[in-house]
């Protein structure tokens, strides 16, 4: 009979649920940060039409810039404000606690305590502090490292001497928790869910609810009801399993007692949240832990939601301040995110490999649950999700709405195949390698693993919002997302990453044959797609409404020509005379900034430059969307979607 998983051999789950719940509130507080900072704000207003004003197109585009740059960046005053509350919270906090128990200092320690205290272990053993209050054996720990305490009611002493067990065994309960070094992480989590009600969710919907009308209001308030849902079961999941983890370590020095008091304890009242598994719950846990490190399909949804929502806001965010490509944008907003998804999800796989290596399908269901809350978190993520302009006058648009009706049909189911089939083969890949290293490396094997799924995950997320955000902003067609997004340098990166993910599954030949031989059979036909898409570019502009703007001189009128052919207007990279005819079009138009850019079209016709033509591209895009919005109301009847800019 082989031994039972030890569920400390790798980070226990209650460690992998707080960095969710990390995630979950740095999503909502993204999201009160844009509300109050960008779409509640009027003076961003008047900043463009400032912009609008200018008559040079330098300084227009620095001015312009400039507002865009900052509407990027100020809704980070959301999670800072946030961070804030918290860091002040935990300093404040042991002191509140041991006031608000008028608790004082237990000299000298029973014999009971002190023995149970030896048996944990702790380099630093907590102070034991004994409450004015409390008629029932209660205990809880707070503190922070080093210097912990463990509270104790004031009838302590009279149970230590009529049920000393039950004392003990609760007192192990506690020091679990310190073994585990759980107890600076959950007031931690506990004080990021106050900090994101009381900061963000209740001001942000009470703001929406009394100053704008009802179809706005509902778009802000059944974002942040579905994120506040998302933190609160990831808190409690997060308390509940902590306590599981705390059962589990003391029950290393204390398994008798532990075992008598989940048998004979008193179950917790039910209330709306139940914030303490059932004792019958963590009784079966304590005997059989590997029910404990099982991938959870939950928890694989919302590490993909609050994913979803911080991928596509950060990638905007980067994509407006970085001066790199869009792809190079959106690859790091998919990093910056992976490390935490890792810990999350990939880590969850590993553990299930302890409990039952070849449980290769319960990784799968995950992986594709993790691609579905991606799908929902594009959805749900504020900036992209819904066209704000269409209510508020100051609202940027220069991030394209991802959502169902602003993506061609066929391009949206496409879309969401191919970004539920990645997650799927990554989480699968995962559990394939655990499979090949855990028998031979251990869980220490995870540390190597553990970086290279992270460039998976961002490399994936990265490449599907950045592809999203180009299907919704010009409604392109598969052939031409896959072509627009996958380049030939883009091929190399994607076939260098499944060969080394191919190269570290070898040891599965051997020991699992048909793992080995499906890996071999997945990449040979990954391998070929990569380079058939990049050696053969689509001709993009063919697959939309061929750009024939208006022959008219009427500013007016060849701004709704751009916004109904889109980046059509513009020609392939090498289509000069696409440049040339709309250069000598804008020339000619009754709008001074419009002549100028118009000059820019034809000198980087002539000249064969790339760069100047990106950048009057960007001032034709920004200008006609100032006359659309800035000039003689501040929001046109029918806004249509913002053009590519950049690309």
């Amino acid at each position: 009979m082989s031994a039972p998983p030890d569920p400390f051999a790798l980070p226990p789950p209650s460690t992998s649920r707080l960095r969710l719940l990390f995630l979950t509130v740095g999503a909502g507080a993204f999201f009160a940060g844009y509300w109050f900072l960008v779409l509640a704000r009027d003076n961003w207003g008047a900043a463009n039409r400032a912009c609008a004003q200018l008559p040079e197109v330098a300084d227009f585009l620095d001015c312009s810039t400039r507002i865009l740059v900052l509407q990027a960046l100020v809704p980070l005053a959301g999670p800072a404000l946030v961070a804030m509350l918290v860091l002040l919270a935990q300093v404040a906090a042991p002191s509140v606690i041991t006031l608000r128990y008028g608790a004082k200092r237990l000299e000298p320690w029973p014999v009971a305590f002190q023995q149970t205290v030896e048996a944990a272990d702790l380099r630093s053993p907590p102070v034991l502090m004994l409450s004015d209050r409390g008629m029932l054996p209660w205990m809880f720990t707070y503190g922070r490292r080093p210097h912990h305490r463990i509270m104790l009611a004031r009838s302590i002493r009279s149970y230590a001497k009529t049920d000393p067990s039950l004392v003990t065994a609760t007192l192990a309960h506690e020091l679990g928790h310190l073994r585990n070094r759980d107890v600076d992480r959950t007031y931690l989590g506990l004080f990021a869910v106050t900090g994101f009600a009381l900061l963000a969710a209740v001001p942000m919907v009470w703001s929406a609810t009394t100053t704008l009308d009802l179809a706005p209001a509902l778009a802000v308030a059944w974002r942040t009801a579905v994120i506040c849902l998302l933190v609160t079961t990831t808190f409690t999941a997060v308390i509940r399993t902590r306590e599981h983890d705390a059962d589990l370590r003391a029950g290393q020095f204390r398994r008798e007692d532990i075992l008598g008091l989940l048998s004979t304890g008193r179950q917790e009242q039910r209330r709306l949240l139940r914030l303490h598994p059932r004792l019958d719950e963590r009784l079966k846990a304590l005997r059989d832990p590997g029910r404990l490190l099982r991938p959870s399909i939950a928890e694989a949804v919302t590490a993909g939601i609050a994913a979803g929502v911080i991928v596509t806001e950060l990638g905007v965010i980067l994509h407006t301040v970085l001066p790199v490509p869009p792809l190079v944008a959106y690859w790091a907003a998919g990093f910056v995110v992976a490390m935490p998804v890792t810990g999350v999800a990939g880590l969850g796989v590993w553990r299930g490999a302890l409990v039952r290596p070849f449980a290769v399908g319960r990784a799968l269901a995950a992986g594709f649950a993790f691609g579905a809350g991606l799908l929902v978190g594009a959805v749900l993520a504020p900036r992209t999700s819904v066209q704000w302009s269409r209510w508020l006058a100051g609202a940027p648009d220069q991030a394209a709405v991802i959502g169902p009706g602003q993506i061609p049909p066929g391009t949206a189911i496409w879309m969401a195949a191919a970004i539920l089939l990645l997650t799927t083969a990554v989480f699968g890949w995962l559990a394939l390698a655990a499979i090949a290293w855990l028998p031979r490396s251990g869980p220490r094997a995870w540390r190597y693993a553990a970086p290279f799924t992270a460039v998976l995950f961002g490399v994936v997320m990265g490449m599907w919002f950045v592809a999203a955000r180009l299907a919704a902003s010009e409604r392109w067609s598969p052939q031409s997302v896959a072509a627009l997004v996958i380049t030939p340098q883009v091929a190399v990166v994607l076939s260098a990453l499944t060969v080394i993910a191919l190269l570290a599954l070898w040891p599965l030949a051997r020991r699992a044959p048909f793992y080995a031989v499906a890996a071999t059979v997945i990449a040979a036909a990954l391998l070929p797609s990569y380079l058939a898409l990049s050696s053969n570019p689509i001709q993009v502009t063919a697959t939309v409404r061929q750009a024939a703007l208006p022959d008219s001189t009427q500013a007016g009128a060849i701004c709704l020509g751009l916004y109904i052919s889109g980046v059509g207007v513009y020609g392939n990279p090498g289509d000069h005379g696409a440049r040339q005819r709309l250069g000598r079009l804008l020339r000619a138009a009754d709008d001074t900034l419009l002549n100028e850019i118009g000059e820019m079209f034809l000198r980087s016709a002539s000249t064969g430059s790339q760069d100047l033509a990106a950048l009057a591209w960007t001032a034709f895009v920004r200008r006609c969307d100032h006359l659309n919005r800035y000039h003689d109301k501040a929001v046109s009847d029918l806004p249509p979607p913002f053009p590519t800019e950049g690309w």
